[in-house]
C-alpha cells in the first residue's frame, strides 16, 4: 500500500522519525560499573579456557595380525632346503677339483706313456734295421776300434764302433758299441778315406745310443775312422782319433 500511495508512505516515515526522536530524547545512560563487571567477567573466562587441562587420549596398541603356521613351515622349509643346496654345492665342487685334477695326473700319464712307446718303436725299428743290415749278405762289416789307431794311439783304447755298408747301394750304417760321451761343445765326425784322403761321412748324434744310423753315402773307401769334432763338424779331420777300421 505505501508502494502504490505516496500519502500512505510520508505519514509512515514522519511516524518513524518521531519514535526515533523520542528514544534518544528518553534514553537512560547504564551505571558505570555495569562495563567494568563485564569486561572482568569476559577475562575470567577466557583464562579459564587458556589455563584448562586438554583432554587425555588413550592410545590405543596397534595389534597385528599373527603370521599363518603354513608360511612358518614354508619358510623354514626353504631355509632348511636352501643350507642343504649350499653343502651339496660345497661337497660337488670339492670333488670336480678333486677329479679334474686326477684327470690332469692321468692324462699327463698317458702323454709320458706315448712318448715312452714312440722312442721304444724308434729303438725297435733301428733294432730290427740292425738285425736285417747284419743278416744281409751284400752288407759289409767293417769293425773299427781304438787299437787300430797309429801314431799316438785312441784316447780311449777301449773305444768300438761298426760300419756297415751296402756294397750295391753304397749306403753306410754305423752302429755305436763303445765311445766316450763327447765333451760340451764336441760332436763325434765319421770318415770315410779314400785314396789317403779324408771324406767326410757325416756327424754322429749319441742321442741314437746303440741303434743302427745311417751315414752318408760312400761309393767307395778303403778305410773307415772317427774324430771327435768342434759342434757341427769340420771339413777336414782337426780333432784326435778314436777308432780305424780297414775294409
Amino acid at each position: 500500500m505505501c508502494a502504490r500511495h505516496a500519502e500512505v508512505r510520508a505519514a509512515r516515515e514522519a511516524f518513524e522519525l518521531s519514535l526515533e526522536q523520542h528514544a534518544i530524547a528518553s534514553q537512560v545512560a547504564p551505571p558505570a560499573h555495569l562495563r567494568q563487571n563485564i569486561l572482568q567477567q569476559l577475562s575470567g573466562e577466557s583464562a579459564t579456557a587458556v589455563t584448562g587441562s586438554a583432554p587425555v587420549v588413550q592410545m590405543q596398541p596397534i595389534r597385528r595380525s599373527g603370521v599363518p603356521m603354513t608360511i612358518r613351515y614354508v619358510a623354514a622349509a626353504s631355509i632348511i632346503l636352501l643350507v642343504g643346496s649350499a653343502i651339496l654345492n660345497f661337497y660337488y665342487f670339492n670333488k670336480y677339483k678333486e677329479f679334474s685334477q686326477r684327470y690332469d695326473q692321468l692324462l699327463a700319464q698317458q702323454t709320458d706313456l706315448v712318448k715312452n712307446n714312440t722312442v721304444l718303436q724308434t729303438k725297435l725299428t733301428n733294432y730290427e734295421h740292425t738285425i736285417a743290415g747284419l743278416t744281409n749278405p751284400n752288407m759289409a762289416v767293417i769293425k773299427m776300434d781304438g787299437n787300430s789307431v797309429p801314431a799316438n794311439g785312441s784316447p780311449a783304447p777301449a773305444s768300438l764302433a761298426t760300419i756297415l755298408w751296402d756294397t750295391q747301394s753304397k749306403d753306410v750304417y754305423l752302429m755305436v758299441n763303445n765311445l766316450p760321451k763327447p765333451e760340451s761343445g764336441k760332436q763325434y765326425q765319421l770318415w770315410a778315406i779314400v785314396d789317403n784322403q779324408p771324406v767326410d761321412a757325416g756327424m754322429l748324434d749319441m742321442a741314437h745310443g746303440h741303434a743302427m744310423v745311417k751315414m752318408k753315402n760312400i761309393p767307395r773307401a778303403q778305410l773307415f775312422a772317427i774324430t771327435l769334432e768342434q759342434q757341427g763338424g769340420s771339413p777336414t779331420p782337426k780333432g784326435k782319433m778314436y777308432v780305424l777300421g780297414k775294409v
